[in-house]
């Protein structure tokens, strides 16, 4: 595990460390001053699953990252711990992280780097998936058959999409108000004997790819309440139908949200004077998230 966290036996440690660094912190900067300090803790979940075209789950794996933005002045020490560190699994982490005690006792003791920096990776220990509803539903149905001039095929497709009320996410105490699933697109790879295609959708936009056969439907936001479709036609080249539609890939975000559940329970500081201003937050969002095509 040492060798995962430091890089191995294979990384290669330069003699002397770079210039305007702490001597024994290489990834923090020397003389580092802010007049408002802050440091941003955010909890990032991404789901992969592939589900049916009626929306049954077949698999589903949920993997997570702590997201760090520091502007702290000085060289502060901090202190990370949370309320159920069980849910942790098969963990990576940044350099900064003091490894034994971690092990010992479950929590991240850290001189953070300067800016943008990603703290750990983590997998969410086997169980917590099973069961997962998704937050968002596309329900595709494609199908071909003759047309007008009975030499050639014709395709036809329709799309929903929606925000389901009833989902696996665990949301957090300071979210307020309806259900609102951000950046949700849809991309439709269609198959080789597709030669064109007429889309067209109630919301959003949608752009077709016909040199790579593929369209992409932007939505955007999506609340419980809004229905997008997208319906459309296709050119298809012979007469034999495609042995099977591909996968759709849905993309979604939904802040304030975990499916872990794994939450902070405090952040603190020490070797400095001053106060920072600390953020921490949960975000869910898809990874590898496809939906079977009837």
């Amino acid at each position: 595990l040492t060798s995962a966290v430091t890089g191995g036996s294979s990384a290669v440690v330069a003699e002397a460390l770079p210039t305007g660094t702490v001597s024994n912190m290489p990834w923090r900067k020397a003389g580092v001053s802010y007049s408002n300090n802050e440091i941003y803790i955010d909890i990032v979940e991404e789901i992969d699953a592939i589900v049916d075209g009626v929306g049954n789950v077949i698999s589903a794996d949920v993997s997570g990252s702590i997201q760090a933005q520091s502007h702290l002045s000085g060289v502060p020490d901090l202190l990370l711990t949370f309320k159920d560190p069980e849910i942790i699994d098969d963990c990576s982490f940044h350099p900064c992280i003091r490894y034994t005690r971690y092990e010992q006792e479950r929590v991240l003791s850290f001189v953070p780097p300067d800016g943008n920096f990603e703290l750990m990776r983590y997998r969410v220990r086997s169980g917590v998936a099973h069961g997962f509803s998704p937050p968002v539903y596309c329900q595709p149905q494609l199908g071909y058959g003759e047309a007008k001039d009975g030499k050639s095929l014709d395709g036809r497709i329709t799309l929903n999409v929606g925000a389901r009320s009833i989902s696996s996410l665990i949301f957090s105490a300071s979210r307020r108000g309806p259900l609102i699933v951000e950046d949700v697109a849809v991309v439709i790879p269609f198959p080789s004997i597709v030669k064109t295609a007429n889309l067209s959708a109630n919301m959003g936009v949608v752009v077709y790819d016909e040199a790579g056969k593929v369209a992409k439907w932007v939505i955007g936001k999506l609340d419980e309440k809004m229905r997008p479709q997208l319906t459309g036609t296709m050119t298809v080249e012979g007469t034999r139908r495609p042995e099977e539609n591909p996968p759709l890939t849905v993309t979604w975000k939904i802040p304030l949200a975990s499916v872990s559940g794994l939450t902070v329970s405090g952040l603190s500081i020490s070797g400095e004077r001053y106060k920072p201003y600390k953020g921490v937050r949960n975000i869910t969002k898809s990874g590898r998230f496809q939906v079977r095509c009837n």
